[in-house]
């Protein structure tokens, strides 16, 4: 049996190039996936914590037009400035703040941030703002 050259296959090296082309490729395909979800996730965690801040919001609205108190006293009596808003947070490590820019005026201006742990352990802020007048 007499084989040239070409008939005999690939070598050694050719098959180790191939290998090590094909890792390169599918190391940098995973890596841009990898990417990708990381992007989304944290696009997923932001839009909740802006549906928590909105809801806030909505609960304080909520409670202006049906309370009898004074306005704006009744409001940040109810949600001091800068304390922690409770049942609302479902991100890993969140906490929704209210903070007021001047809690003694009309209109009132209220901003809810909400703070959380993204998926690579880094702090991210959400915040919603709005003017709140009386009745």
């Amino acid at each position: 049996m007499n084989h040239s050259k070409s008939e005999r296959g690939m070598t050694l090296v050719e098959l180790t190039l191939a290998v090590a082309i094909f890792v390169m490729v599918l190391g940098a395909t995973a890596q841009s996936l990898i990417s990708y979800y990381v992007a989304l996730d944290i696009q997923d965690q932001r839009v909740v914590a802006t549906r928590h801040c909105v809801g806030v919001l909505n609960t304080i609205r909520d409670f202006r037009d049906n309370s009898p108190g004074t306005f704006p006293t009744a409001i940040t009596d109810r949600w001091p400035s800068g304390a922690e808003v409770g049942g609302v947070a479902s991100l890993p490590q969140e906490a929704v703040v209210v903070t007021y820019t001047d809690p003694a005026s009309n209109p009132l201006e209220v901003v809810v941030a909400s703070t959380w742990k993204d998926l690579r352990g880094r702090q991210v802020t959400a915040r919603v703002s709005t003017r709140l007048t009386d009745k």
